[in-house]
């Protein structure tokens, strides 16, 4: 049986104009192998909102292999190679980075317009 090492909770940051928890990496924890990062993104969206104006815009990716788990509502997702997807609730989105990948990942375009619950998490 293996021990716990560190307990850390997780960080607000500002990605893209958005808060997120963050706790992964951090200042105690770096990396988990095999995980990178972990991201939690748990807010009810107001409505009244164009799209392009929520979310996380474009940004790189190198190296890795993120996945999105959708707990509540749909994640629209983009990127450079030509992909373009929407992933709803109890859905999964795995994306390979590779040498380089610019996406970005917006809550669905009705729920940027009608609002509603939003949660995701990104490893």
């Amino acid at each position: 049986m293996r021990s716990l090492k560190h307990i850390t909770t997780a960080q607000k940051i500002n990605m893209g104009g958005i808060f997120l928890d963050q706790a992964i990496p951090s200042g105690l924890v770096e990396r988990v192998d095999p995980f990178v990062l972990i991201h939690h993104w748990n807010k009810p969206l107001p409505g009244g909102q164009h799209q392009r104006d929520v979310g996380v815009g474009p940004h790189p990716h190198r190296g890795f292999s993120p996945v999105t788990l959708v707990f509540k509502g749909g994640v629209h997702h983009r990127d450079s190679r030509g992909g373009e997807s929407c992933t709803y609730e109890g859905g999964a989105q795995w994306m390979n980075s590779g040498s380089g990948i610019i996406h970005s990942e917006r809550p669905v375009q009705s729920l940027a317009r009608d609002g509603g619950d939003f949660e995701i998490i990104q490893l």
